[in-house]
């Protein structure tokens, strides 16, 4: 399945949304040997004033897949990037899935996911897409959306004529 998410995935949204010159957002990363590691959000106030809003973090595999991204918000009170909420990415022959778990305060640990999105290629270029909440009351999951993706017409011929 060609739709991972790879370390150049990471660093094309990165630069995307860092050259909008009309965004009123500004980003630093911490960039090491073509890999973000870090991400810090802040916004351009309308009086010229910086603020910190979030902060991303990046995981990889050896294989140089986006395995984890941690996003933190900045806390005005005590004037530090405070855990909010984490995408885990689990990698499988066909797919993968992304799992949203919030940050847990009282823990001081994430929850367990609260949503689980499966990404799965079906056929060349069909890729199915099924997205769970977690339902607390009875401690599963249920469907919440279900999709089909599918590339062009364009690139699906293309890529069939070239294989004959």
């Amino acid at each position: 399945m060609e739709s991972i998410i790879t370390i150049a995935t990471v660093l094309t949204m990165y630069f995307n949304a860092a050259n909008d010159v009309n965004s009123q957002y500004l980003y630093n990363s911490d960039l090491e040997d073509g890999v973000i590691h870090k991400i810090e959000v802040y916004e351009q106030k309308a009086d010229g004033q910086m603020c910190a809003k979030m902060e991303y973090r990046y995981s990889y595999d050896k294989q140089g897949r986006l395995t984890a991204r941690e996003v933190m918000r900045w806390d005005n009170t005590k004037h530090q990037w405070v855990n909010d909420f984490r995408h885990t990415y689990k990698y499988y022959k066909n797919g993968y899935n992304m799992e949203t778990s919030k940050w847990d305060t009282t823990l001081n640990a994430y929850d367990v996911p609260a949503e689980v999105t499966l990404y799965r290629e079906i056929a060349p270029s069909v890729t199915s897409v099924r997205t769970f909440r977690m339902n607390e009351a009875k401690n599963d999951m249920y469907l919440t959306n279900k999709m089909l993706c599918m590339e062009p017409l364009e690139l699906i011929s293309d890529r069939l004529m070239a294989i004959k």
